[in-house]
């Protein structure tokens, strides 16, 4: 008969085996490979609007939710393209999604509809020089 340390110790390692195989919570679509480009290369902004877009509007298979910050990130690039009630909304979708954010996301609301417009990311400058 088994001690009810090893019963405890497979009851463990079993609970952790099935949580590494559960995989991601949130449907991130084509996310990191559009940001990187995008950071990479500003005139892959459009690609990178239409990954956001596609995360936000194709229903995931799985039922994976939306990730926090995307909706916030979409609705940064709108504000960039002066579109302030795209903006909001999305701003709104956040704060709906993620109450957590709402103290933040009132703060771009307000910055939206003042038409604050928000900087553009600065490219990086290497450190090396170029020869």
């Amino acid at each position: 008969m088994m001690k009810k340390g090893g019963i405890l110790l497979l009851a463990l390692a079993g609970a952790a085996l099935s949580a590494c195989a559960s995989g991601p919570k949130y449907n991130w679509g084509e996310y990191s490979s559009g940001l990187l480009d995008y950071y990479q290369d500003p005139k892959t902004e459009a690609a990178y609007v239409k990954d956001l877009d596609t995360i936000i509007t194709t229903p995931d298979p799985k039922g994976k939710k939306v990730p926090p910050g995307i909706y916030a990130e979409a609705g940064y690039m709108a504000m960039q393209k002066g579109d302030t009630q795209k903006a909001v909304d999305l701003f709104n979708r956040e704060k709906a999604a993620w109450p957590e954010s709402a103290s933040f996301m009132d703060k771009a609301i307000a910055n939206a509809k003042a038409g604050t417009k928000p900087q553009q990311p600065q490219q990086q400058v290497s450190a090396v020089p170029v020869s």
